[in-house]
């Protein structure tokens, strides 16, 4: 008879508090005045904040691996009194380049499969991303699949599912009093984690009523997810952006809401434009990067005054091309995880959902 592992529901408050003794633990947390969930340290959890493994929070946690700001290196000009025309820069790494490892726990599939997506940008090809590779190897990612479906969720119509773990290490499923454990994967540092934290980790035998309660919920949340929006064919979706580039009518009326404030982009799990700068007082400075957004008129504003994307439209049809087209030409991917969020946060109503659906209706 199959094995299940599974977690006690009663015990995970004592299992976060276990791990984070060694390892900076990270989870979605509620603000109870304001009921926004962000993921946030366990240390602050109290009266006032409370998890919350249910819902999905306002922002993706992409800042953990790529930070809004982050600096790269320090510098310092050095001169020589005998000769003064020679001068050298020492550079040094920022104060806080020791990391401690951390634990995320209760991702969402969606998020999970958007740190895929980041792996994609700064961790492949011969261009690999140091800042961004040692946080990323110093994180164990524990996933809680999606009992829940919201109205503005759509991973199945982008190749999601509400119980697609990708690249996590640990896949939950919660069935109600215990977190059954439906992947689990096989490096040595996994294999660890679970014998230092065995006392957390429960077998017992597959039973049809928990057989049927975990077909039940992964049915049902799936089901619904494929409701909320059509399937999206990343073949037939490039063949359209391409065909519609050049209407500029179509774009300017689909997107006239639009204000260019960038609520989208900042919690959308998959932007990763940065922009990379120096701060310098005396001979002592910094070199830092920060998130940009291509729908910034700033981010295409050329030395000479001209900008190759004046208008509004022109710079949002480039970040609906980004994830509907040429990331698929890229990566084969769609750039999309279908969390919902850029819905859920415009100011002005705007879906992407219908956006794409205009374009591919036209």
């Amino acid at each position: 008879m199959e094995k299940l592992i599974y977690i006690k529901k009663e015990s995970l408050k004592n299992f976060l508090e276990k791990i984070s003794k060694d390892y900076d633990v990270y989870l979605p947390i509620q603000n109870k005045k304001n009921g926004i969930i962000n993921f946030d340290s366990i240390n602050i959890l109290n009266e006032n904040y409370i998890m919350n493994l249910k819902e999905k929070t306002r922002q993706s946690l992409k800042f953990l691996f790529f930070p809004p700001y982050e600096s790269l290196f320090e510098f310092e000009y050095k001169k020589d009194i005998k000769n003064p025309e020679v001068t050298e820069i020492a550079l040094s790494k920022p104060g806080n380049s020791n990391l401690r490892e951390k634990v995320i726990f209760g991702i969402k599939p969606c998020d999970v499969r958007g740190i895929d997506y980041l792996d994609l940008v700064f961790n492949s090809g011969n261009n690999k991303d140091p800042y961004y590779l040692n946080k990323r190897e110093n994180t164990i990612i524990i996933s809680i699949g999606c009992s829940i479906v919201y109205p503005d969720c759509f991973c199945t119509s982008i190749g999601g599912s509400p119980f697609n773990f990708g690249n996590a290490n640990i896949g939950l499923l919660d069935i109600g009093s215990d977190l059954i454990v439906t992947k689990l994967d096989e490096s040595e540092k996994i294999k660890k984690f679970i014998a230092d934290y065995k006392d957390f980790f429960e077998k017992k035998d597959m039973d049809d009523e928990t057989e049927n309660k975990i077909n039940e919920i992964v049915l049902q949340s799936n089901k619904t997810c494929s409701t909320n929006w059509k399937k999206i064919n990343p073949e037939n979706i490039t063949a359209k952006m391409e065909s519609t580039f050049k209407e500029d009518a179509l774009w300017q009326e689909i997107t006239k809401k639009c204000i260019s404030c960038a609520a989208c982009t900042y919690v959308c799990p998959t932007c990763v434009c940065f922009n990379i700068a120096d701060e310098q007082k005396d001979k002592k400075g910094e070199r830092y990067r920060c998130w940009d957004f291509c729908t910034n008129y700033y981010y295409t504003l050329e030395a000479s005054g001209h900008n190759p994307r004046e208008k509004i439209y022109q710079r949002y049809r480039n970040k609906i091309n980004c994830k509907y087209n040429y990331f698929i030409k890229r990566n084969k991917n769609l750039y999309c995880v279908g969390c919902g969020r850029c819905i859920d946060v415009c100011p002005v109503g705007m879906d992407i959902r219908e956006i794409v659906s205009s374009i591919i209706s036209f």
